[in-house]
């Protein structure tokens, strides 16, 4: 049992090997010397020790640190000064990290978060209202500064925000004035509601204006520096104005239009408009009341 065993053992061993992939050993390609010129590779941190260790022994200007450093190897005498410096100011000589010499964000650390919050309660809020937020939010604070509009737009792309249109929310709606005024409108008969008015004898009307040039796209994007320009058929039309109720009696069908181009809809142009309609479908009774319903009645 012990011989079939290990046999068994071996040759499940040398299936597994089969079917292993080997590694892929990528090379690493030559590391630059940092005195190449160009972007070439810092020195390490080994290195870095190594030549400040051999700089207070006395030992970096012997031949053989003289000719590595000819060849680019070694730090020269202005780097390990430098390092000297740094270990006696900070108290460690570590490299600083790759920016492309890109300035740090002027806005950052907690005012970041800051932002952040105040973006999610008022996203179309101006950079004159962020300054504003902050600086009640750094109330106290003597090293606090107020931040330039582009400042604002960099600490935004950084936490990924994007300029975009914005849309309203109406949330008064949900308020529980404006909810009973709702309960009554739809339950309770005139002259509180609609309850005991039949769908033929509701009224609809509303108003709109519209330009040819509400259908002209606002936003394009452009190379740096450039406009976003582009021919068009037109750039400036005549408003065209228009008023119109539909009633919901099956049988007459009502229909009432009003068109027209320049002004917007007046009271004097309303009222003619009503008194129009109501000429049209004759007086109300008991027995049928009509009900116009319009919205920004005022």
């Amino acid at each position: 049992m012990t011989s079939i065993y290990y046999t068994w053992n071996v040759s499940s061993s040398t299936a597994m090997n089969r079917n292993t992939r080997p590694p892929i050993q990528t090379r690493k390609s030559d590391a630059r010397l940092p005195s190449g010129g160009g972007r070439g590779d810092g020195y390490d941190q080994h290195t870095r020790e190594f030549a400040l260790d051999a700089d207070q022994d006395g030992i970096s200007n012997d031949a053989f640190f003289e000719d590595q450093r000819q060849q680019g190897r070694y730090p020269c005498n202005k780097s390990v000064k430098r390092w000297r410096d740094l270990r006696l100011q900070f108290g460690h000589v570590r490299a600083c990290r790759r920016t492309g010499n890109a300035r740090a964000t002027v806005l950052r650390d907690h005012n970041i978060i800051l932002l952040a919050l105040y973006r999610m309660a008022f996203p179309k809020a101006t950079a004159a209202e962020v300054n504003a937020f902050l600086y009640r939010a750094n109330y106290g604070n003597m090293n606090f500064r107020f931040f330039s509009a582009s400042q604002i737009c960099e600490a935004e792309k950084i936490i990924g925000l994007t300029r975009k249109r914005g849309s309203t929310t109406a949330y008064q709606a949900l308020r529980p004035i404006n909810r009973q005024k709702r309960w009554m409108f739809w339950n309770l008969p005139y002259p509180y509601g609609i309850a005991d008015i039949r769908r033929q004898d509701m009224i609809d009307l509303d108003e709109c204006g519209v330009e040819m040039t509400d259908a002209d796209r606002s936003l394009g994007k452009a190379y740096i520096g450039h406009r976003v320009s582009q021919p068009g058929p037109y750039s400036k039309s005549t408003k065209i104005n228009l008023l119109l109720a539909i009633s919901g009696d099956d049988i007459n069908r009502w229909r009432w239009r009003e068109m027209w181009t320049g002004e917007g809809t007046t009271g004097t142009r309303m009222i003619t408009f009503i008194q129009r309609i109501i000429n049209d479908i004759g007086p109300g009774t008991a027995q049928r009341r009509y009900c116009f319903t319009m919205d920004n009645l005022t």
